[in-house]
């Protein structure tokens, strides 16, 4: 009888033992898990700030002018061979007009190219701009308003081009703005201010038809 009681007293230490064990590797793997989640995130927020680290107009129109001197007469924010640059357009006290192209995320010059076509263009741009000029004296809507009610619908971003317009009797604003996840294309309503199209490109828009 006293032996049976010791054989008992055995398995039962033997069970509480191994409960324990499995009690600290399930702890250890849970702190594991943590860890790895942990990291993900935090390379996950890393890489958005990387995406989202485009430098502002006004910092591409500074090193313009520092690698060419003038007047900017006009900033463009370009995507090309999935290089995206900011095309700054400058006047030059001699006359020559250049195009400094600036890199939208290292700010490094790319390039500097002579505007040869500026001069041959001269009349046709006057000509748009005695035509923007009549049309802007006919809206209600200023262009600074407009900017404001298209980046209030993508939620923010950078105007990149707005163009006032006149489509079937009705004066529009064509807004393009870059925003944290790619480009988007806003017509506005110059007269009322209402939001007529939006349209929004993702950069990670990626065709996923093929999933089951």
């Amino acid at each position: 009888m006293v032996k049976r009681k010791v054989m008992i007293g055995a398995v039962a230490a033997a069970l509480t033992l191994g409960g324990t064990a499995a009690l600290a590797s399930g702890a250890g793997t849970g702190t594991s898990a943590s860890g790895a989640a942990n990291s993900s995130n935090a390379s996950a927020q890393t890489q958005n700030a990387s995406a989202a680290s485009i430098i502002s107009p006004e910092r591409a129109k500074e090193i313009a002018l520092k690698a060419q001197a003038g007047t900017v007469d006009d900033i463009d924010l370009e995507t090309k061979n999935g290089k995206t640059y900011y095309e700054v357009d400058i006047d030059r006290a001699n006359g020559d007009d250049v195009d400094v192209w600036v890199d939208a995320y290292s700010a490094s010059v790319l390039k500097v190219v002579n505007d040869d076509d500026k001069d041959a263009s001269n009349s046709k741009q006057k000509n748009s701009n005695a035509k923007a000029t009549g049309a802007a004296a006919s809206v209600k809507i200023t262009s600074t308003k407009a900017e404001e009610i298209a980046l209030k619908q993508t939620g923010g971003g950078t105007v990149t081009d707005i163009d006032l317009d006149k489509d079937d009797g009705r004066f529009i604003y064509e807004i393009e703005i870059r925003t944290a996840q790619g480009e988007a294309d806003v017509d506005v309503d110059a007269n009322t201010g209402k939001v007529l199209s939006y349209d929004e490109d993702f950069d990670d828009n990626d065709d996923d038809s093929d999933d089951d």
